[in-house]
């Protein structure tokens, strides 16, 4: 064997089809290797066989057929296509559409992280008469000829919809059609002009014309089934089909973790010229050129092939010209005795005519993958060269192993048109890669799940339910390895739910009370819709003291590398300032009480835990410390070293236990300015005395200062049941009580070198965004003197319309409450996640905390999450199909009316409500998009609603003629959503 050394094969990573009886490849593989066969008859609803045999041949359209079910049926929805441009796209299209998202889900590649790439698109697709459906139901626009009229723009529409900036194309070769598509794209990677490339073809047959003009040809099988290398083959079958390739180099098939199903090693494409003697006659001549081509470019001897997946289709002259040019070109180099096993897929599931390239493309990986030629069907007397005794070829009659030779197995696949057009591909067994078996590795996971319909979520979660019953420990696939797929390797959707559990068993159990309950629970499931299209704001809050308890932090230590980590690293910084580690106390589960104990300890779990975000791929836009827990702010923020954070901790908490100065600090259930009143009143003119030292909430303060005159303003309090509650601490921060360490304090930090912030701090002494060079030793000092001012500072990152999520790093939650005040008051779109909870193991509470950020809207690094996962394949996308098809009562009636109607007058803007006037702008992209009103979304992109060039045109002209009011089309097609648009007319209104 002298393979191409110089060239890296191309692999097939993933593959999706519809073909008569299968869904997806799975089903192809159950099909041939079972030796079944699919084909059934022409269905009767598919032509109006009345009207259109009425003056042709009757029976011709009630013969044999492999059909695929529901090709009316569009997930539009899921594709931002709206069910005004479904209906005008051809079947063809739409169905291309979902098995090209089927076959990036395969191949593991979510479709995001092509944006911007270097891949091509090769389609396949001729016409399938449906424009002649749309014409006759009086839809000639520029979406129905967009849709149905030009074959060329599909390709350009999976570009357009995944962001592709490579090749983009329509190939067209008749029956050959596909398969060139797949040498053309094979071309293109071996040649670096792109880096992946997604090919598919689409064959469907929705008005019979071509029926009868093959039946006059004698072209169609007398017996209704393609009986390749039997004498008595007349014709062939007609068919569907659907089939979407991915393919890549194999090196980086092989680097990113995927399992290719084969690999391609050398193409070639040639034309009959004149030695077929006409036009649609097969050349002996053309054969074997293309094939000798072929082998030379793949550096493989014919005579090394073991199978040939033949094109097939049980032809009088197709068949005899295939076998004799196979056999010319396959003997030389081959053992005696040993010959090369030929079959074809039309056998099992008939002609699918410009997709069968591709189709038997795709049967011939899967027969490499599982090392097993499948038998060919329909055989009672093979033709005359297979008889021979010397021939080099051989029908493959019964279902066997490949032959084992100590090499790699080869195959071919041939590919021919009626226009004279020969593909061959040469193919590889894809390389055998170990897949360790794992055992469990983590002591909590996180599946993540999504979809762009909540029916489709529920479908998904009862899905992983199912794989998950097989999943246990040393299992292929593991648990490991799905969540590290679900996550990693699928593109992430609107609606979301993600299961945290211990195992297999308990994720399972959390999916199916998921389905029944049609709800999360909070705990082992998280379940939302996330409606912005970028993702959240995420906050850090770093509380202050009083989420310690002992034990905290101990299963993270041996669980989670990147705490233990950074943890270590705060740890030795403290036993540097103090001779103790924080370390060592936490896994010894001490109970920390005294200052210096407490401050340092929590200080080391805040920025360990910001650590495994940050390492999760969470990154925080905004970091808000309350208290001490802005030192842990300062080092998150890069503001402060490690080194340095410690010394402001250690230091500075030393000396409030040395202080003597005495102090308390009581939580109450009051607003600032109550506060202020209950003090003013129940100390009167002493009351420097007692300060508020912290404004959480607008309904939450704490009060600081000497613990006698505390007691005199908490004591009414309490008797007109105001909730009270005195903080385990002996001093009183925030208060001028600490004072007398001013000018130790400001000694002690005064080597602490400040740096800029890498992510901006809003600071609860200063009430403002600092810079972090401003973080000095007189900061530390105010940051513990001057009242923390948190709730401003949370209504501060409250105050854009960005949905916001905060994540509390605390071993236990202490701002929560304070924050959901604050959210509340606010009317924000924001939801508060606590890290952890001392009732709770870490690990469990660490990853329920992932969950709901993710449900939230936030993008975790998945590959991070679940280090070291190998990707397996995983539940398809359950589509959730509308159908569209001219004439259907289901189908969405055009909305522009021939004729004018007669139309209200135009309602007066300034004066409706805003309820009204959301409704009226609802109303109008109703009738636009053709998509009921309660399916819009007010604060989604109009883009993302399937508007586009033609439809923002007709609806600018539908605001203009019916409110009265001017509206750029770009205005439209920005990132504006229906909200701002209202806003926009509620402006004009009024000018």
């Amino acid at each position: 064997m002298h393979i191409n050394s110089g060239r890296d094969p191309i692999a097939i990573v993933g593959a999706a089809c519809r073909l008569p009886g299968a869904q997806s490849p799975a089903d192809l593989w159950q099909i041939v290797s079972g030796g079944r066969d699919v084909v059934g008859v022409i269905p009767q609803e598919r032509f109006d066989i009345e009207t259109a045999s009425g003056r042709r041949r009757p029976d011709v359209l009630r013969g044999a057929g492999g059909y695929l079910d529901d090709i009316a049926g569009f997930d539009a929805r899921f594709f931002g296509v709206t069910p005004f441009e479904a209906l005008r796209m051809d079947p063809q299209q739409r169905l291309l559409l979902e098995v090209t998202w089927e076959a990036l889900d395969d191949a593991g590649i979510p479709a995001e992280s092509l944006a911007g790439s270097d891949t091509g698109v090769y389609t396949s697709l001729l016409p399938s008469g449906y424009w002649d459906l749309l014409r006759r139901s009086g839809m000639y626009d520029m979406h129905a000829a967009l849709g149905a009229a030009v074959s060329g723009i599909f390709p350009g529409r999976v570009s357009t919809q995944l962001d592709l900036r490579g090749p983009s194309m329509g190939v067209e070769a008749a029956c050959a059609t596909s398969l060139l598509a797949v040498h053309v794209a094979c071309r293109a990677l071996w040649a670096g002009e792109i880096d992946l490339a997604i090919v598919g073809g689409a064959n469907l047959q929705i008005v019979p014309d071509l029926y009868f003009a093959l039946a006059d040809a004698g072209v169609l099988s007398s017996s209704g089934r393609c009986k390749f290398g039997d004498v008595s083959g007349d014709g062939y079958v007609r068919s569907e089909g659907v089939v979407a390739l991915i393919l890549k180099p194999l090196s980086r098939a092989l680097a990113d973790g995927e399992h290719p199903y084969a690999t391609i090693l050398g193409s070639a494409a040639t034309h009959d010229g004149r030695t077929g003697g006409s036009l649609v006659a097969p050349g002996l001549e053309g054969h074997e050129t293309m094939l000798r081509k072929a082998y030379l470019d793949a550096g493989v001897s014919p005579g090394e092939v073991d199978y040939v997946e033949a094109h097939g289709p049980g032809t009088p002259a197709g068949d005899p010209t295939e076998l004799a040019a196979l056999d010319l070109v396959l003997r030389e180099g081959r053992d005696p005795g040993r010959r090369c096993l030929v079959g074809s897929l039309k056998s099992n599931i008939g002609h699918t005519e410009f997709t069968s390239g591709m189709a038997g493309l795709l049967k011939t990986a899967l027969a490499l993958r599982h090392r097993t030629i499948p038998a060919t069907l329909h055989v009672v007397e093979p033709h005359a060269v297979l008889r021979d005794p010397a021939a080099a070829v051989e029908l493959a009659l019964l279902t066997q192993d490949w032959p084992e030779r100590g090499t790699p197995a080869l195959a071919g696949v041939n590919s021919f048109g009626m226009s004279g057009t020969n593909v061959h591909l040469v193919l590889s067994e894809a390389p055998q890669v170990a897949r360790p078996r794992r055992g469990q590795t983590r002591p909590s996971y996180v599946l993540p799940l999504s979809a762009r319909d909540p029916r489709a979520l529920d479908e998904l979660a009862g899905a992983y339910a199912d794989l998950l019953d097989g999943v246990d420990e040393g299992s292929v696939p593991g648990l490991h390895d799905v969540c590290f797929s679900a996550g990693a390797r699928r593109s992430h959707h609107e609606y979301r739910l993600a299961a945290v559990g211990d195992d297999a068993r308990s994720l399972a159990a959390s999916l199916r009370e998921f389905r029944a309950t049609g709800r999360g629970d909070g705990r082992s499931v998280h379940a939302g819709e996330r409606r912005a299209a970028r993702r959240p704001k995420v906050v850090f809050v770093f509380p202050g003291q009083g989420g310690q308890w002992a034990g905290m932090g101990r299963q993270l230590l041996a669980a989670e590398p990147a705490f233990a980590l950074r943890l270590h690293e705060c740890a030795r910084a403290v036993a540097a300032e103090l001779g103790w580690s924080p370390v060592d106390a936490l896994l010894r589960g001490e109970r920390l009480s005294r200052v210096d104990e407490v401050q340092p300890t929590l200080w080391a779990m805040q920025v360990a835990l910001a650590s495994v975000w940050r390492e999760w791929g969470v990154e925080p836009d905004l970091l808000i410390g309350h208290s001490m827990g802005e030192i842990a702010a300062a080092v998150t923020a890069g503001a402060l070293s490690v080194a340095d954070g410690a010394a402001v901790v250690a230091r500075r908490s030393r000396l409030l236990r040395e202080q003597r100065t005495p102090g308390a600090m009581w939580a109450v259930a009051l607003g600032e300015e109550a506060a202020r009143r209950a003090i003013a009143q129940a100390v009167g003119e002493r009351s420097g005395q007692v300060s508020v030292g912290v404004v959480n909430s607008r309904h939450s303060t704490v009060l600081s200062g000497d613990p006698e005159w505390l007691e005199r303003v908490v004591e009414p309090l309490r008797r007109d049941g105001v909730f009270c509650r005195q903080v385990d601490v002996d001093y009183a921060s925030h208060a001028p009580q600490v004072e007398p360490v001013r000018e130790a304090l400001l000694e002690a930090l005064s080597g602490v070198r400040p740096g800029p912030c890498a992510v901006p701090i809003h600071s609860s002494a200063r009430d403002r965004v600092v810079d972090g060079t401003e973080l000095d030793a007189g900061y530390w000092f105010e940051n513990l003197r001057l009242p923390v001012r948190f709730a401003a500072a949370c209504q501060a990152a409250l105050a854009d319309a960005r949905p916001t999520v905060f994540i509390e790093m605390s071993p236990h939650p202490v701002l929560q409450t304070a924050l959901e005040e604050e959210v509340e008051a606010a009317g924000a779109n924001a939801s508060v996640v606590p890290c952890l909870r001392k009732d709770v193991p870490d690990a469990a509470a660490l990853g329920t905390a992932l969950g709901r950020a993710y449900v939230l809207g936030c993008r975790p690094r998945w590959d991070r999450v679940h280090a070291g996962g190998e990707f397996v394949r995983l539940p398809g996308y359950p589509w959730q199909r509308r159908r569209f098809w001219p004439g259907s009562a289901t189908s969405p009636i055009p909305p522009e009316p021939a004729r004018e109607p007669v139309r209200p007058a135009r309602p007066d803007l300034a004066a409706l409500s805003e309820k009204e006037l959301t409704a009226v702008v609802t109303d109008l992209a109703s009738q636009v998009l053709a998509v009921p009103g309660d399916e819009i979304g007010m604060d989604v992109p109009l883009t993302l609603l399937g508007l586009d060039s033609v439809l923002a045109t007709r609806f600018r002209e539908r605001v203009r003629r019916e409110l009265g009011v001017e509206v750029p089309v770009r205005s439209l097609l920005g990132p504006g959503t229906l909200l701002d648009l209202t806003t926009e007319l509620r402006s004009a209104a009024t000018v």
